[in-house]
């Protein structure tokens, strides 16, 4: 038994506001943005197996939204491309 464990990190919305952001307008963060798009794609909402994309894009909005920095304007661009899709 341990005395210690790893730290975990909570998923930072405002870098994956960042790095979608540039996604959604043409640009790449690279390696250093992958784990903040899958921040983002992991918020899905499923019923029986299937993804229900209307709870899907709010519960992904939110966590958008947890970002008390970010623009209004940019989220609505990184929802309206990736709010309702895979990751």
């Amino acid at each position: 038994m341990s005395l210690f464990t790893a730290p975990t990190y909570a998923a930072d919305p405002c870098k994956s506001v960042f790095c979608l952001y540039g996604k959604a307008v043409g640009s790449s963060g690279g390696s250093e943005c992958s784990s903040a798009e899958k921040d983002f794609f992991k918020n899905v909402e499923k019923k029986k197996g299937k993804i229900r994309w209307g709870k899907t894009f709010d519960l992904r909005k939110n966590f958008l939204n947890q970002c008390s920095t970010a623009d209004p304007a940019a989220i609505s661009l990184i929802m309206s491309k990736f709010g309702r899709v895979r990751g």
